[in-house]
Formats: C-alpha cells, structure tokens, sequence
C-alpha cells in the first residue's frame, strides 16, 4: 500500500523510496455493525468465499438475536460475488433482510468508509519486517472507535431510503 502523503524540510522536496516490485493483492471481506466489527476475513475473491464469509458471520450475528434479528440488513454492493441468486436465498434463509445498492454508491455502503479509515491508519507507518499485512489490517480494524462506525451506519441509513429499497432511482 503506497503512502500518499511525506514530511520533509520546508523548500525541499519529499522523497520517499518506494519498491518497483509488484505489490501483492490483498482480498479482504468484512462486516461491520454501529456495535463493531462482526467479522473479517483476508480470503474472498470467489462466490465460495463470500458463501463461507456470510455464513461465518451470519453465525456470529444469532449469538445475539437482542442486537441483530430485528430490522438488521446485509448491505451488498453489485459486485459478482454478491449478486449470485444463492447467496440471496441464503441470507433469507437465516432471517435477514438481503438489500443490494445501486451501481456506483459506496457512500451509501458503511463498509466502504469503514475501510477508508483502516487504509489512513494503515498508511501513517511502514510495515515492519515482522509484520504482515493480514496482522497490521486486523490491528487497523479494531482501531476504528465506535463512534465511527456508528457514524458510517448512521450516514448510510439517513441516505438509503423506502426508495432504495424498492429500486427507484434517486
């Protein structure tokens, strides 16, 4: 992950040594609630994946039905992984609500700012030798206050409304 940001002496030029390897893809699913994260995982990039991601974190959720039963969506974005008919059977299955979002809203996707925050976090000091991605992504994760990620849920609900939810343009 490049830095996009540097420091140097005022009127000189920052200079950041960068590696001209090619960067290795990390995939990352995750879900998130106004009460914290729910579950994260670093393998998804297959409709196998995510159908094990939802279920991981559909089984998390019913250990507490005081929190999630009620009124509680999974909020997907149109990627092919998300629009398989089964994964949507699926999520009905279990007693949620499946909701996709129009094409090109990650506004109205609490996950996309929740992953806006763990990338600054991620971006502010260089991995360490030791470190691994997956590990520092984790520590990012849990870094995130509550308050945030009720902002994020509670920006996104103001925004998404009956007419979303039935499709209507906006």
């Amino acid at each position: 992950m490049k830095r996009s940001a540097a420091w140097s002496k005022v009127g000189t030029r920052a200079v950041v040594k960068v590696p001209n390897t090619r960067a290795k893809t990390t995939t990352i699913l995750g879900a998130i609630s106004a009460f914290g994260v729910v579950n994260i995982k670093s393998k998804g990039t297959v409709t196998g994946h995510y159908f094990n991601f939802l279920s991981d974190t559909m089984d998390e959720m019913d250990k507490h039905p005081d929190i999630f039963k009620d009124n509680y969506l999974i909020i997907m974005d149109n990627a092919p992984i998300h629009m398989n008919d089964d994964i949507k059977l699926f999520i009905e299955s279990r007693g949620y609500r499946c909701v996709y979002l129009p094409p090109y809203s990650p506004e109205l996707n609490p996950i996309e700012q929740f992953w806006s925050v763990c990338k600054s976090k991620l971006k502010r000091e260089k991995l360490l030798k030791e470190e691994t991605l997956t590990s520092r992504i984790g520590d990012a994760c849990n870094q995130v206050l509550i308050s945030d990620r009720k902002g994020f849920c509670k920006y996104s609900c103001d925004r998404f409304d009956d007419d979303c939810l039935q499709e209507k343009p906006i």
